[in-house]
């Protein structure tokens, strides 16, 4: 399948189910407003939560499916994955599928969440490791509300605050460079009604590659998130994530980390801070 139609494919469904099912759950959608996507209460409620129902979401590689979870009484969905593949050969070479160190799985959504947490990025909806059905795979907290930024181009929706909107993509397009995701595209982020960007889709990231990609797209970055790349460390990385990344990959991804700062270092010395770095 192109990468077209497995965007519109997989992705509109995602979205169609979305907004169809808004009205049915018990958790009133303000919630996620408050900031409810993410933290130790949505981990314990996907780990925890009878699951009532899974409905498959589209013909796509990564087969997700749409679990209909209940915990005492609250009925939430949630996006539940099983693929686990590695090496060239799986998907077609358009999609990356032609590189030596290809991987396309479960394990590396929860990698994404568990990094986003110590950096304090604030932006992947929480994501535990999960067996449903005798399959293991990564259970992801479902973003109400929400569109893709594809939709969101087509409708010519555009935010009140640009600035802020900006500082956002800036963020995305960091960490995605951080985790060498090279599969972002319009239709794997989503866009809730406050404009506040959600980062889905990252089974095809944490390459083991230690050159940044395309590093010109960063331009200017925020401080708090600096902050958070200075802190991690390969230890803790290994701790909270080893059991879903390889050594070559945390060892890459800790590489692209001082490339990163290096290149701030750099971008300081010569711009200034003040058009380098925004809080």
């Amino acid at each position: 399948m192109s990468r077209p139609s497995r965007a519109l494919g997989i992705r509109a469904r995602f979205v169609a189910l979305a907004v169809a099912g808004v009205c049915a759950l018990a958790v009133p959608v303000a919630q996620e407003a408050a900031g409810v996507f993410q933290g130790e209460a949505a981990e314990r409620f996907l780990a925890g939560a009878r699951v009532r129902g899974m409905r498959d979401l589209g013909e796509g590689v990564t087969r997700p499916q749409r679990a209909t979870l209940e915990l005492d009484g609250v009925t939430r969905f949630a996006i539940f994955k099983t693929i686990d593949v590695v090496g060239p050969g799986i998907i077609p070479a358009d999609l990356g599928g032609d590189a030596p160190d290809f991987q396309d799985s479960w394990r590396t959504e929860v990698a994404a969440y568990v990094l986003d947490r110590l950096v304090g990025l604030r932006m992947v909806p929480a994501t535990v490791e999960r067996r449903v059905n005798n399959k293991d795979g990564s259970l992801q907290w479902w973003v109400d509300s929400a569109m893709t930024e594809a939709a969101r181009i087509q409708q010519a929706l555009a935010p009140a605050d640009g600035e802020a909107w900006e500082r956002q993509v800036l963020k995305m397009r960091l960490f995605d460079v951080l985790i060498c995701n090279t599969d972002r595209n319009p239709s794997n982020f989503l866009v809730t009604k406050a404009f506040e960007l959600r980062l889905i889709d990252h089974s095809r990231a944490f390459r083991s590659r230690e050159a940044l990609d395309r590093p010109e797209r960063l331009t200017r970055f925020s401080q708090s998130l600096l902050d958070g790349l200075r802190r991690l460390t390969q230890g803790d990385l290994k701790a909270r994530a080893g059991r879903y990344l390889t050594d070559p990959q945390i060892a890459a991804l800790m590489q692209r980390r001082d490339a990163i700062l290096d290149l701030v270092r750099a971008q300081v010395a010569a711009r200034g801070a003040a058009a380098v770095i925004y809080p």
